[in-house]
């Protein structure tokens, strides 16, 4: 993602407000109006992953298996697993989701073989990942994820974690929220 020095949540909030016509288009806003449309960027952007807008938020990660049938996905804390495939030998072999009823289950979750499920656990802390058969012994083999990241909150001076071609509707939507705020007809 190209970023420029001015692409900040301070500029955005900024924009939003002179569109409703809260702030004029030659003075700065306040630092209650800055916190207030802070929360609300927040806020909206969170909203706009959990609705599955934030088509930019794909990331992948490898994880090297163990005999366990659990891992913590470190450092990230997936929004939502996409693909998880098994690769051993270079080779890729997608893998089949399982609901958390479907995992529970599982008569024996220890049960040795070659991966073919996975469930993922999202926690408000942590992540897990539990996988099903569990490798009896491993030689290098990994899952392969690939998942939506959490969009994280951003402060007034830092770039907004949205691609430049998407600023246009975070204005627009932050203006639509703003407006509520401020009484805007």
């Amino acid at each position: 993602m190209a970023v420029t020095a001015t692409d900040t949540a301070r500029d955005l909030i900024g924009d939003a407000l002179r569109k409703i016509g809260v702030v004029a288009i030659d003075e700065p806003m306040n630092a209650d109006q800055a916190a207030a449309g802070l929360r609300a960027l927040n806020r909206m952007l969170k909203s706009w992953q959990n609705k599955g807008f934030c088509t930019w938020a794909k990331a992948s990660q490898s994880v090297a298996l163990t005999t366990d049938s659990s891992f913590t996905l470190n450092p990230a804390r997936p929004l939502e697993i996409l693909s998880c495939r098994f690769t051993q030998n270079g080779v890729e072999r997608p893998m089949l989701s399982f609901t958390r009823d479907e995992y529970d289950s599982l008569p024996v979750k220890t049960s040795q073989g070659t991966p073919t499920t996975f469930h993922y656990d999202r926690q408000r802390e942590d992540a897990r990942l539990y996988v099903w058969p569990v490798m009896a012994s491993v030689n290098g083999e990994t899952l392969e994820i690939t998942y939506t990241r959490e969009l994280e909150d951003t402060t007034l001076d830092a770039p907004v974690d949205v691609p430049g071609e998407w600023y246009d509707a975070v204005v627009y939507g932050l203006a639509a929220r703003l407006a509520d705020d401020y009484t805007v007809a």
